[in-house]
């Protein structure tokens, strides 16, 4: 128990601020605990001074904390499946998520539960459901907290072999009012393969519903070709409860492309707002002052794609600033992430330090070689953004369920919604922009996603 209670500490204490003057301390004293010796006292004096403890300060933290107890609690939580079945429930607990519990075999399950259904007896309850014949049948009558867990945790997979299923209404009665219905439905509409599942939402009362649920309510009738008065109905209630002028244009844009009415064409056309969906009407683009390009002396031998790709990159990530620190520690103008920064380093022979990292001659070093590698498998500037702000395998994992694959007559629109990132959106135009500033050349939208697993061409 003395683990979990450390690991709950640990979560409950972090405060998640993202204040940049807080985020730059908390770098700051990261990079002093990741240098300093082992010694209980010096790190908990370093560590009361972070205001956000993300995983990489607490597996920091518990190497040098010179506490055995801490170690162990980093150590489960990094451990993988097949090794936490032989430990105590405690580190099973801490360390055995439902992805990793779903690489396990049947019998490893059964050791597993026995294990710690005395102690966990909700994460017994989630892997007794993994572990059976027909897991929906089981998870549908459990109650609100496994059945949340259970769809927002598991893998892309498992939802479709075994959890693709029109949902009972005691069951979406059971979920509705829930915060995390939201984020349910945006998972279930993002895989193009759950459509039983999916049917349990197209015809869901919305009146109390925000913005988004409305939204995604009106794109998971579109995917499901149910391109009729209710489809418009969804996408107008969002209209009607839209905040941002982006929200409204995004908003229009679907119900133009649904309806093709003049009203939705007027609204798109008369709006200010510089985005994919007022472009794709106006099909001319528009540069404010907030499109400057980079001018370091050490980018002069790029190319102009390069240069393109480098400053697209820079505004959609960090808006130039050369200063900027995520919560998790992605650093400067091209947003590095620490542990590919790490592989980079070992398999290039580099050795920058982490602060060294926000120097731009060396952030973009270090952005250069992470798409070269991500070139080899995406030709494409949108294949190879999303592979870099999240990774090769996640990606694949994605593409492997339809999406960009869907047949559609609103291809590639509806797959970039339901991949559900606005950074995407936000690189598809700079692009664009960087295209005409720098390779002085007009780019239309539909041009861009040609053939979008083939290279774009360039002069």
């Amino acid at each position: 128990m003395r683990l979990k209670f450390l690991l709950l500490s640990f979560l409950f204490t972090t405060s998640l601020l993202s204040d940049e003057n807080l985020l730059k301390k908390d770098f700051d004293y990261f990079i002093k605990l990741e240098n300093s010796q082992k010694s209980y006292e010096n790190t908990i004096t370093t560590l009361e001074n972070i205001s956000n403890v993300n995983k990489i300060i607490f597996d920091e933290y518990a190497k040098k904390i010179d506490y055995d107890e801490t170690l162990a609690v980093s150590q489960c939580m990094n451990a993988s499946a097949k090794s936490l079945v032989s430990t105590n429930s405690d580190c099973i607990a801490v360390g055995l998520d439902l992805k990793k519990a779903l690489t396990l075999s049947h019998l490893e399950l059964n050791s597993t539960v026995l294990k710690i259904e005395d102690s966990y007896p909700v994460l017994a309850k989630e892997l007794k459901i993994i572990n059976s014949p027909i897991p929906f049948t089981k998870l549908v009558s459990s109650s609100k907290e496994i059945i949340y867990d259970l769809y927002l945790n598991a893998t892309n997979s498992f939802l479709y072999d075994k959890l693709n299923y029109r949902l009972p209404t005691k069951t979406m009665q059971k979920i509705k009012d829930d915060k995390r219905f939201e984020k349910l439905l945006s998972l279930v509409i993002s895989n193009p393969k759950l459509n039983f599942l999916q049917s349990s939402f197209l015809d869901f009362d919305d009146s109390e519903s925000n913005y988004n649920i409305s939204f995604i309510l009106a794109l998971n009738r579109v995917l499901n070709k149910k391109l009729d008065e209710q489809t418009t109905k969804y996408f107008q209630n969002a209209l009607s409860k839209a905040l941002t002028q982006y929200e409204k244009d995004k908003v229009n844009f679907w119900l133009y492309l649904l309806n093709k009415d003049t009203t939705s064409l007027n609204s798109l056309k008369e709006s200010d707002d510089l985005n994919i969906y007022t472009l794709y009407i106006k099909e001319t683009t528009q540069i404010d002052n907030s499109f400057k390009t980079l001018k370091y002396d050490f980018l002069k031998g790029c190319t102009k794609e390069q240069t393109i790709l480098i400053n697209s990159y820079a505004k959609t990530l960090s808006s130039f600033d050369e200063n900027k620190i995520s919560s998790e520690f992605d650093l400067g103008l091209m947003q590095i992430n620490l542990r590919k920064a790490d592989l980079i380093s070992l398999f290039n022979n580099l050795d920058a330090k982490r602060d060294e990292l926000l120097i731009p001659k060396i952030n973009i070093l270090y952005y250069s070689y992470i798409l070269n590698e991500l070139k080899v498998e995406f030709s494409h500037p949108l294949m190879q953004f999303y592979a870099y702000i999240y990774d090769v395998e996640y990606l694949n994992d994605r593409l492997n369920f339809d999406l960009f694959k869907i047949k559609s007559n609103y291809k590639p629109y509806l797959s970039l919604e339901l991949f559900g990132n606005e950074s995407a959106k936000e690189f598809i135009y700079n692009y664009i922009i960087y295209t005409k500033i720098i390779g002085k050349k007009d780019l239309s939208l539909e041009e861009f996603f040609k053939n979008l697993f083939q290279p774009l061409e360039f002069d």
